[in-house]
C-alpha cells in the first residue's frame, strides 16, 4: 500500500466499540508541531519535590486549540457533530480528548529516540 500524503492527520480511538476519528492539522503546518512540543513540555509543573502532573489538563488544551474537526459522532439520534456545531469542542468528553492527544505524544517521543540513531 502507498501512503498517502495529506494535508491533515486523521487520528482514530475506538469509544465502546465505535469508531471515532478526530483531525488535526498536517505535521508541516505552520505552527502543529510547536503545539506538539507545547504539549510534551507542559505536561508537569514545578521543579525539584514540587513536580505536579498536569498532563491530563495539557492533553486536553492541545485538542481545544488543534483539532480541526471529529467524525463518527452524532450531537443526537441522526444528527452528526460537525465543526460547525457550536461549541462542538465542549460537546467531547475530555477522557476522548486526551487519548487523541497521547497519539501525538507518543509520536514525538518516538521521533526524539531516532534523532540519536
Amino acid at each position: 500500500m502507498a501512503l498517502v500524503l495529506s494535508a491533515e492527520n486523521a487520528v482514530e480511538i475506538d469509544v465502546g466499540g465505535e469508531i471515532v476519528r478526530a483531525v488535526f492539522p498536517s505535521y508541516d503546518s505552520e505552527g502543529f508541531n510547536e503545539q506538539i512540543k507545547k504539549l510534551c513540555s507542559e505536561r508537569q509543573k514545578g521543579k525539584g519535590i514540587n513536580i505536579k502532573d498536569v498532563s491530563f489538563s495539557a492533553r486536553v488544551r492541545f485538542f481545544n486549540s488543534t483539532c480541526l474537526r471529529v467524525e463518527g459522532v452524532d450531537v443526537t439520534a441522526g444528527t452528526p457533530l460537525t465543526a460547525e456545531t457550536e461549541n462542538w469542542r465542549r460537546l467531547i468528553p475530555d477522557n476522548w480528548k486526551v487519548s487523541f492527544a497521547l497519539y501525538f505524544e507518543e509520536k514525538n517521543a518516538l521521533s526524539e529516540e531516532d534523532v540519536g540513531n
